[in-house]
């Protein structure tokens, strides 16, 4: 069937949601096959070698291995992790790619359709490798196109739509999903968000939290039960219990002072008590976390607080009181509020899915190479984002190598700048092209970063004409589009070599198709 409708996914490591814009116009979320708004991101290996996402999966957990039970894969994507079930390798592209598969399922099936372009989105501060991953994971659940656009900017959109004749407005998003957390500032007018500057952690969230109330109930079992420690690490089930336990527990915390839970251990039933106040002192050192990111964030670009019109909080564990609190508290005159923080990421991905100029994306591409600019359509949403990862390529200074940063973090995109180097001796045949990405900000107009400060994402060899000396100049020009895809271009002489940044772990079409075999097992739970 034709594909009529454009979707946008919020891929999240604890819960993924769904958006279209409906015939009013307006985005709205789509529930899945179980009647939910979101998708838990929970991946279960059963034994009739059926993939089972979100809820069944989640439900059933406690009844099967912990080796055949996925949970939190987001903070894989990018890396070179891998599980074994029943013969076949999933990699985070592919168990991303089976969560994708449901909710694409879930919606075909109530639509009638087959949708084959969907907006995807991830975190402001991923880099090349992780961005790649998600469009590769797009490709493997079935998708034909697909366009990575960030979280923070996911939510100005929806923060924004429908806001027209409110005038500029600069905002700072505060994302604290799952699993992963970044602050963005951007400026809105109309349909143009700009980001200003990006910062984050990729290792903290929700789960970092729950990771802490474990803890908790570990200790208060113990103390309140006269049970060992060892009962509770020996334990599967009791593992098990743990992760879905801590998740509840804090839910409840957001709303209530205090609560009670409960962990068969050894067949034992044991009673425990957990307050808001116990929680929130042991995470007090994650939410400082946040509010360092917060002030990072601010100082890069010289603003405080009282340069931001509203403070959003999105993502599903921004609803725990002592976010809006702490920062309530750093930043008394700050407008904070939550935002449609489980959905507000999805509706803006479709927002923009649906005002996205597709057939442009090459001609915009095209555009940005050769430094022209690019004249959106009417109506079209542009967004304008900075670079999460400063770019350079190792240079030899003083007898030291370095990495030479040609383009910088934070820098708005797209970005076309271009350095000059030159050979180490007269005569030199070739040169190795190595380039590093790493996480400067160029404050200061500082070029020279340690190699220790960043790591190798890419490398080519390009040979140099002849008769070069030490003083023959070498121009590298990296562009960098919206997207953040880096393509350098090396000229030496009449020499000319180009290279698009590939990602190491990225999939060849032979092996996309042969994954794709795999999203067969992913069950439909109307079957």
């Amino acid at each position: 069937m034709s594909n009529e409708y454009m979707i946008g996914i919020d891929l999240g490591t604890t819960y993924s949601c769904l958006a279209f814009i409906d015939d009013e116009g307006d985005p709205v979320v789509e529930k899945n096959f179980e009647q939910e708004d979101t998708t838990p991101s929970v991946i279960l290996f059963n034994e009739n070698g059926e993939i089972i996402v979100g809820s069944p999966a989640k439900d059933m957990a406690i009844m099967y291995p912990l080796e055949r039970v996925v949970t939190a894969i987001k903070r894989q994507i990018g890396t070179d992790y891998e599980v074994d079930v029943d013969g076949d390798r999933y990699t985070p592209i592919t168990l991303s790619a089976a969560i994708l598969r449901k909710m694409i399922n879930d919606f075909n099936d109530n639509h009638g359709v087959e949708v084959r372009k969907a907006v995807i989105t991830c975190p402001a501060y991923f880099g090349q490798t992780e961005r790649d991953a998600t469009k590769t994971a797009g490709k493997v659940a079935g998708l034909e196109d697909v366009t990575i656009i960030n979280e923070p900017t996911a939510a100005a959109i929806s923060f924004g739509f429908g806001a027209g004749g409110e005038g500029r407005k600069r905002v700072m998003v505060y994302d604290l999903g799952g699993g992963t957390f970044d602050v963005t500032i951007l400026d809105i007018e109309g349909s143009a968000f700009t980001a200003v500057a990006t910062d984050g952690e990729r290792l903290l969230g929700g789960k970092d939290w729950d990771q802490a109330l474990t803890k908790i109930i570990k200790q208060k079992v113990c103390e309140e039960n006269d049970i060992g420690e060892a009962e509770l690490e020996d334990d599967d089930d009791v593992k098990q219990s743990l992760i879905l336990d801590s998740e509840t527990i804090k839910k409840r915390l957001s709303t209530a002072e205090s609560t009670k839970g409960t962990l068969t251990v050894g067949g034992k039933k044991a009673v425990y008590t957990i307050t808001r106040a116990e929680f929130e002192a042991a995470t007090a050192p994650l939410m400082q976390t946040t509010l360092d990111i917060i002030e990072r964030g601010l100082a890069s670009k010289g603003f405080s607080i009282s340069d931001i019109d509203d403070v959003i909080l999105v993502g599903g564990s921004s609803r725990m009181p002592q976010v809006k609190n702490g920062i309530s508290q750093k930043y008394p005159d700050a407008n904070v509020r939550v935002f449609d923080p489980d959905q507000s990421i999805a509706k803006g991905a479709a927002i923009f899915a649906s005002a996205h100029n597709w057939a442009g994306a090459e001609e915009f591409a095209a555009a940005v190479a050769s430094g022209q600019e690019y004249v959106p359509q009417e109506g079209e949403i542009t967004v304008h984002n900075v670079l999460s990862k400063s770019f350079g390529i190792k240079a030899m200074y003083d007898d030291k190598e370095m990495v030479s940063n040609i383009i910088f973090r934070n820098e708005k995109l797209p970005i076309v700048n271009t350095r000059t180097y030159f050979p180490i001796e007269d005569g030199q045949t070739s040169i190795k092209v190595e380039i590093y990405e790493n996480s400067a900000v160029n404050n200061d107009g500082g070029k020279r970063i340690e190699v220790i400060d960043g790591y190798s994402v890419g490398e080519f060899e390009m040979d140099l004409p002849e008769g070069v000396t030490r003083n023959t100049p070498i121009t590298v020009k990296f562009v960098a589009t919206d997207e953040g895809i880096l393509v350098s271009h090396v000229d030496c002489m009449s020499i000319h070599a180009e290279y698009q940044l590939q990602n190491k772990l990225q999939m060849s079409d032979s092996e996309i198709k042969d994954s794709q075999g795999l999203m067969e097992k992913v069950t439909k739970a109307n079957d």
